[in-house]
């Protein structure tokens, strides 16, 4: 083969469609072809959603993007047996004001979103704005994926599925390059407004919990109630403390305000300044694991059978 011939077919190679193939990092883990029926928590499939998410590119409030994943999230869900219910507000930001959609899932046909549950799992699902070319695998992405499995492992126990809402935030980003108590946070503080009572019992938040070499820290000012049912899972499931562990300090995170409402609250979050991935665009694919997933589903499904040990018979 002359060396012309050679470059014109390497070239072709990578080419798709007119566009460049992108080449995976070293390290990176192979993303599965489709969804596997298993009888637990799959981080395959994990790994899937996290992948078709983030090909949606720029997913901050009112984008193409951040529309075609709530469309996917609901289509998802639905497959399942999942309800979901869209929760469009608005709000003043540095940017002016913005409409933001929440999305809830209550499982079965036609839940009653108004009946209390006893408890949340939730995460946000929008992206950092104003870093180019950003798709947030593991900041966004990791946490839905995670809960979209979660969701089909827990179809298999509709009385726990019904005792549990699934809520997917908008705005948990800053639109300033830093979050503070009036820059953020903007789903989860106009949903933990809007609760009437009885609230919820507890609340368990997952944000970063895809990446390869994780290390979850939950804040330091976690409940006691809830510090104990983690420790529980810690021990029952067998995990290093390296991965998972608590943090010096506390998290500004989407917990905060079901906090300020005097629920009980859990934050699963990676340690972002561990590595130099974090609101960068190396936050992608090629970080997340299909083990760290796993570890993660198991830890979130252990604490929910540990917080609703007994749902209602049905």
């Amino acid at each position: 083969m002359t060396p012309r011939i050679g470059f014109i077919l390497l070239t072709a190679l990578l080419m798709q469609c007119g566009k460049p193939v992108k080449t995976p990092s070293p390290g990176a883990e192979p993303i599965p072809a489709q969804l596997q029926e298993t009888d637990h928590f799959n981080g395959g499939n994990a790994m899937f959603h996290a992948a078709r998410i983030t090909e949606m590119g720029d997913r901050n409030a009112g984008t193409p993007g951040f529309r075609r994943q709530l469309d996917y999230l609901k289509k998802e869900l639905a497959r399942y047996g999942w309800t979901c219910q869209e929760q469009h507000f608005e709000e003043k930001t540095p940017k002016g004001v913005v409409q933001f959609t929440n999305l809830r899932a209550r499982f079965g046909k036609e839940p009653d979103f108004q009946t209390p549950v006893r408890g949340l799992l939730t995460c946000h699902i929008d992206t950092k704005p104003g870093i180019p070319g950003f798709t947030g695998a593991n900041d966004g992405a990791s946490g839905a994926a995670a809960i979209l499995e979660t969701a089909r492992i827990l179809a298999g126990e509709p009385a726990r599925a019904r005792e549990v809402e699934l809520v997917f935030f908008d705005g948990e980003e800053s639109f300033a390059e830093h979050m503070d108590s009036d820059d953020g946070l903007y789903g989860s503080k106009y949903y933990a407004a809007a609760l009437q009572p009885p609230l919820p019992r507890w609340m368990l938040n997952l944000d970063m919990v895809g990446r390869q070499g994780k290390k979850i820290r939950i804040p330091a000012m976690t409940p006691q109630s809830m510090y104990s049912v983690y420790s529980r899972a810690i021990r029952e499931l067998g995990y290093s403390p390296e991965e998972w562990g608590v943090s010096n300090y506390a998290i500004l995170d989407d917990h905060v305000p079901f906090m300020d409402r005097g629920m009980d609250t859990l934050n699963l979050i990676d340690d972002f300044q561990d590595g130099n991935w974090w609101h960068t665009t190396r936050d992608s694919m090629d970080i997340l694991g299909e083990k760290s997933f796993k570890t993660t589903g198991e830890m979130t499904l252990h604490i929910l059978r540990l917080l609703l040990p007994d749902p209602p018979s049905t």
